[in-house]
């Protein structure tokens, strides 16, 4: 069932939480991080975008997966349940490995602070839009919520459909109609659009903060830096963008009722920028089950004045705030903090291991013929 919120006092705030990606008896540090944050800010909506469950863990691929999921996604819930803050929620690739999205979507909704429901007749799950009503009851600020669907091969994404991208617009047309102009709105979905790449800086030469392209972008010394002059904030890993364009960013700015669009999935990038009058930013990963950027996991946080939102702020609060740390505290999460964030990832790093391993045998074979 649809419901809508409202602003309260003129103002309204919303968090992003995203890649939890955990199993049953989740992370204390991921709860800790959650609850502090909700606590600090207490925010009037919260979004999931994504992988919140650990679908390749072999605790949620077993005979006993739906019930292990069920009991993790009430330990998600249970920070806003407890705080009485609604929250809403889109699919990750990860979510959707071993257990159906409707099935986990039927889980979330088993909590009343739960907004999130599934738009019939469109590809994925749980596409739907969450209203903020303005004083006077109509839509003040829209949110979209889109399922950015799974892989497509080893190291590829898939795109967002047609139909998703139809639906959009006519929603967008609706209700401009119901109010009598376009509807500020926000976009939500796992899986960040490829005009992400439009807040890079190309070179031939890796530098100190490039990272090499992903699907169509990815070529042979060719490397992306943060275009500083045009986004902020934490640039860490590759863009893992779809293997093509589905359409929805040019969508997203014909009208200009969207002020931006926001993603999780690549854990240890937190920055944001402008593309065609469109915000595009990312949530870090909050989640200290999977690999992160150390004590810059955390959340993004929006907040909108009813009078202007389309001037809304947007921050991120990380861990290293909340706690005063400078480091994770515990070895295991330092080492899942080293495991590869892609499988392109993962050929590089062993690449380089293996290099290092030959060095070292190359030094311990000299010593040997020279002792």
């Amino acid at each position: 069932m649809k419901k809508n919120l409202r602003f309260r006092d003129g103002k309204f705030k919303m968090m992003q939480m995203t890649d939890i990606q955990d199993t049953p008896g989740i992370d204390k540090e991921t709860i800790r991080l959650i609850e502090a944050a909700l606590d600090q800010e207490k925010p009037d909506l919260v979004v999931l975008t994504g992988d919140q469950v650990k679908g390749y863990s072999p605790k949620l691929r077993g005979e006993r997966k739906e019930e292990f999921a069920r009991e993790l996604i009430g330990e998600i819930c249970r920070p806003m349940q407890e705080r009485g803050i609604p929250f809403t929620l889109a699919f990750g690739n990860h979510d959707v490995e071993k257990i159906s999205a409707h099935a986990q979507l039927a889980f979330y909704q088993e909590h009343d602070c739960c907004v999130a429901y599934d738009t019939p007749g469109l590809s994925g799950c749980a596409n739907h839009t969450v209203e903020i009503e303005g004083a006077d009851g109509t839509p003040a600020l829209n949110i979209y919520m889109f399922d950015s669907h799974g892989n497509d091969g080893l190291s590829a994404y898939q795109p967002m459909q047609q139909d998703q991208i139809d639906w959009y617009r006519e929603t967008r047309d609706e209700l401009k109609e119901k109010v009598g102009d376009y509807v500020p709105s926000l976009a939500f979905m796992h899986i960040p659009v490829e005009a992400m790449y439009r807040l890079m800086t190309v070179s031939k030469k890796r530098g100190k903060s490039g990272q090499p392209g992903f699907a169509g972008f990815k070529q042979k010394n060719t490397y992306y830096s943060l275009d500083e002059s045009r986004a902020a904030g934490r640039y860490k890993e590759p863009l893992c963008v779809p293997n093509k364009d589905g359409g929805l960013f040019d969508a997203a700015k014909e009208q200009g009722d969207m002020l931006g669009m926001y993603f999780g999935h690549d854990h240890k990038n937190s920055f944001h920028g402008k593309v065609d009058g469109v915000d595009l930013g990312y949530a870090p990963g909050c989640g200290f089950a999977a690999y992160g950027d150390g004590v810059y996991r955390g959340v993004r946080v929006f907040e909108f004045d009813e009078q202007s939102p389309r001037d809304y702020t947007t921050r991120v609060v990380y861990y290293k705030d909340l706690f005063n740390r400078k480091r994770v505290r515990k070895i295991s999460h330092w080492l899942m903090d080293q495991t590869p964030s892609s499988v392109d990832d993962g050929v590089r790093k062993g690449v380089k291991v293996l290099v290092g391993l030959g060095v070292i045998a190359a030094i311990a074979a000299a010593l040997i013929i020279l002792l």
